[in-house]
C-alpha cells in the first residue's frame, strides 16, 4: 500500500503545476480583459459553484471515506454516478430555463450558460474514486491536463474584450479532458463501467451525505458571496480587485488541498482499523500545517504590494489592502480544514455541518454589514472573522472525540515567523529576488534553533502515516 509521503508529494506536485498554469490564465484573463472583464467573468463562475454543489451533495466526500475503507466498492462509485448524472440534468434544466425568462444583459447571460453547461463533465469526474484508492497520481495529471488545457485555448481564442465568451468555452473544453482522463484511467483499473439508477440507495447514501453537502453548499455559498454583493452593490471595479487578491490566496491554499486530499483517506480507515493512531495523527497535521502558514503569512503581508503589482500590474493597487487581510484567512483555512473533515472521517458529519452553519451564518452577516459599508476590505474582513470562529469551534467539536494537540504548535512557529518578518521589512528596498529567499533562510535558521521539529519527530512523521 502506498505510503501518504508519497500520495503528498505527487499530489503536491501536481497540483503546484497546475496552480501556475491557472495563475497564467488568472494574470492572462486579468491583463487582456480588463478589471470590467475580470470580474464579469469571476460572477459567472459564482453562479456555477453553486451550480456544482446542488449536484453534489456531498456524495463524493462519503464515496472517498467509504472507498478507502473497502478499495473494492464498486457499487457506491456506479450509484454515485447515476445520482450525479440526475442532478446534474436537473439543475443544468432549471438554470437554463432560469436564464431564458429572467431579465439580464445577453452576454452575461450567455457567459453563465456556458459556464453551466460545465455540469455535464462535472457530473462523470471521478477524483473522489483515486482520492478513496490513495492514488493521488492520476488526480494529479487530470488537474495539469485541465489547467494545461485550459491555458493554451485562452491563448488562442481570447485576444480581446471581443472574445469574453471564449472564456468559459476554453473552460469548458479543460474540464472534459480532464474527466475523460479520469474516466479512462478508471476503465482500465476495474475493466467495467456502468451507472447505476438505484432510488432505494440513492435515498441510504443521501441521509449520510446530505449534511457533507449541506456544510458544503453553506460554505462555499458564503465564499463566493462576496463577488456578487460586490458586482450588486458596487461596480465591476470592486469584483475584480477583491478576486484578484483571493486568487492568490487560492494559489497559495495549495497547502490546504493536498492535506485535505491526502489525510482525508488516511484517517478514515485509521477510525476503523487503527483508532488509536488518530490523536497522533492529528497532533502531527496540525504542527505541519501551522509550520507553514504562519511564516507565509507574515511573509505574505510584508510583500503584498509588490506581489500585487508584479502580477496585475499598477492597476490593481486597491487590491493590496485586502490580499493582505486576506492571508490570515491562507493562515486559518488549512487547519480548519483537516479539523472539519477530520470529524467527516470519524462520521460525525452533522457536527461538521453544526459547525459550518454557524460559520457560514456568521460570515453572510459579516459580509452583508462590512462588505456594503466598505466594499471589498469590508467583505475580506468578514471572511477572516467568521474562519476563525469556526476554527475555535471545529477544534472544540473534535477533540469531544479525539484527543490532541492543535494551537500550542503555533507559538514557536510565530516566533521564528516573527523574527523572519523583520528581516524582510528590513530588506523590502531589495528585489524580491533576494527578499523571499532571505526571509525563508531566517525561518528555517530559527526553526532550528527553536527545535519546530526534532529529527526524531520527522521519523515518527513518518511511521505514523505509513498505513
Amino acid at each position: 500500500m502506498k505510503s501518504v509521503s508519497k500520495n503528498f508529494i505527487s499530489l503536491f506536485l501536481s497540483d503546484s503545476l497546475s496552480r501556475v498554469f491557472g495563475f497564467i490564465a488568472t494574470v492572462y484573463i486579468a491583463r487582456i480583459l480588463t478589471v470590467d472583464g475580470f470580474g464579469l467573468i469571476h460572477y459567472g463562475l459564482a453562479f456555477l459553484t453553486y451550480a456544482m454543489l446542488l449536484t453534489n451533495p456531498g456524495v463524493t466526500t462519503i464515496g472517498a471515506r467509504e472507498i478507502a475503507r473497502d478499495r473494492n466498492n464498486t457499487r457506491i462509485v456506479f450509484e454515485i454516478l447515476g445520482l450525479r448524472i440526475t442532478l446534474s440534468a436537473v439543475v443544468l434544466l432549471l438554470c437554463g430555463a432560469g436564464l431564458l425568462f429572467i431579465p439580464g444583459d445577453p452576454s452575461t447571460k450567455a457567459i453563465v450558460l456556458i459556464y453551466f453547461i460545465t455540469l455535464i463533465p462535472f457530473s462523470f469526474l471521478l477524483e473522489f474514486v483515486f482520492q478513496g484508492r490513495e492514488e493521488m497520481e492520476y488526480i494529479g495529471v487530470s488537474r495539469i491536463l485541465q489547467s494545461a488545457t485550459y491555458v493554451v485555448f485562452l491563448l488562442v481564442l481570447v485576444r480581446g474584450l471581443e472574445n469574453l465568451t471564449f472564456v468559459p468555452v476554453s473552460y469548458l473544453i479543460a474540464y472534459g479532458i480532464a474527466t475523460a482522463f479520469l474516466l479512462f484511467a478508471f476503465f482500465r483499473r476495474y475493466r467495467s463501467f456502468r451507472v447505476r439508477f438505484s432510488v432505494r440507495f440513492w435515498r441510504e447514501l443521501l441521509i449520510v451525505s446530505t449534511p457533507v453537502g449541506l456544510a458544503t453548499i453553506f460554505n462555499q455559498a458564503a465564499l463566493t458571496l462576496p463577488p456578487i454583493i460586490l458586482g450588486i452593490f458596487f461596480a465591476k471595479e470592486a469584483v475584480g480587485v477583491y478576486s484578484a487578491a483571493y486568487k492568490i490566496i487560492i494559489m497559495l491554499l495549495i497547502i490546504e488541498r493536498v492535506f485535505h486530499y491526502v489525510s482525508f483517506p488516511v484517517l478514515s480507515k485509521q477510525f476503523t482499523s487503527a483508532p488509536k493512531k488518530l490523536s497522533s495523527t492529528f497532533s502531527l497535521l496540525s504542527r505541519i500545517i501551522l509550520a507553514i502558514t504562519i511564516p507565509g503569512t507574515i511573509g505574505g503581508i510584508i510583500i503584498a504590494g509588490r506581489l500585487i503589482a508584479l502580477v496585475y500590474g499598477t492597476g490593481y493597487q486597491s487590491a493590496v489592502l485586502v490580499l493582505q487581510i486576506l492571508m490570515v484567512y491562507f493562515m486559518v483555512t488549512p487547519l480548519n480544514s483537516i479539523l472539519g473533515y477530520g470529524l467527516v472521517a470519524v462520521d460525525r458529519q452533522r457536527r461538521f455541518l453544526f459547525v459550518i452553519a454557524i460559520t457560514a451564518f456568521l460570515n453572510v452577516l459579516l459580509i452583508l454589514a462590512l462588505g456594503i459599508k466598505f466594499s471589498a476590505p469590508g467583505a475580506a474582513i468578514a471572511l477572516v472573522v467568521s474562519e476563525c470562529v469556526g476554527l475555535l469551534i471545529m477544534n472544540r467539536e473534535l477533540k469531544k472525540i479525539v484527543s490532541f494537540t492543535s494551537f500550542t504548535y503555533g507559538l514557536k512557529p510565530l516566533i521564528a515567523a516573527v523574527a523572519m518578518g523583520i528581516g524582510m521589512f528590513v530588506l523590502r528596498i531589495f528585489p524580491l529576488w533576494i527578499v523571499i529567499p532571505s526571509g525563508l533562510v531566517i525561518y528555517c535558521t530559527m526553526a532550528l534553533v527553536l527545535q519546530i521539529f526534532t529529527l526524531e519527530e520527522l521519523r515518527n512523521l513518518r511511521k505514523t502515516f505509513i498505513t
